[in-house]
């Protein structure tokens, strides 16, 4: 059972695409400008992730820089979306529940770097920020796994991506003959 439609067959891939860019938005940008503005605020010691930690104290905030943004658009965007293309089964909608994990993860981290650099009482401990993160990956891409098995969705992303493109097209050339 293939569910599409008939209106506008791409708004899934749209959908997606949206929580693609507000997962580099909120995890990979804004987290990682918000933890260096932190640090260069609070110190070092105020990062949380010791992994992060080492990274800026040996090869410099520019290079976490680099390292975040790499990892957020290969790992954690890329990687998925090479494994929903290639999938026998659909799995929209448990990659959009982890997506969705991930924004909300990101706004955690920009809301507790945003509150140590203000010298704030934290929302929460960073340790409870990374537990509720993982049972926000766990019941969002269950539900999705759940969703998929009753509306299984396939997607054409060429397809849908030629069109869209076409009808940017025709909104230029009809935007340039008025």
């Amino acid at each position: 059972m293939e569910t599409t439609n008939s209106q506008n067959p791409c708004w899934y891939t749209r959908l997606q695409g949206i929580l693609f860019l507000l997962v580099f938005l909120t995890y990979g940008l804004g987290d990682a400008i918000t933890s260096i503005y932190m640090i260069e605020k609070r110190g070092i010691m105020y990062e949380a992730n010791p992994f992060a930690r080492y990274l800026i104290l040996i090869y410099g905030s520019s290079f976490f820089f680099a390292i975040k943004i790499w990892f957020t658009a290969f790992v954690i965007l890329f990687v998925p979306f090479l494994i929903q293309i290639r999938s026998n089964r659909p799995i929209f909608w448990m990659l959009n529940g982890y997506l969705i994990s991930f924004i909300i993860g990101g706004i955690i981290a920009m809301v507790l770097n945003i509150q140590a650099m203000s010298n704030e009482k934290l929302l929460f401990l960073p340790e409870h920020a990374l537990v509720i993160f993982f049972i926000l990956v766990l019941i969002l891409t269950t539900i999705g796994e759940e969703i998929d098995k009753r509306i299984p969705v396939r997607i054409e992303y060429l397809e849908c991506a030629l069109h869209d493109v076409a009808q940017l097209l025709l909104f230029i050339f009809n935007k340039s003959k008025n």
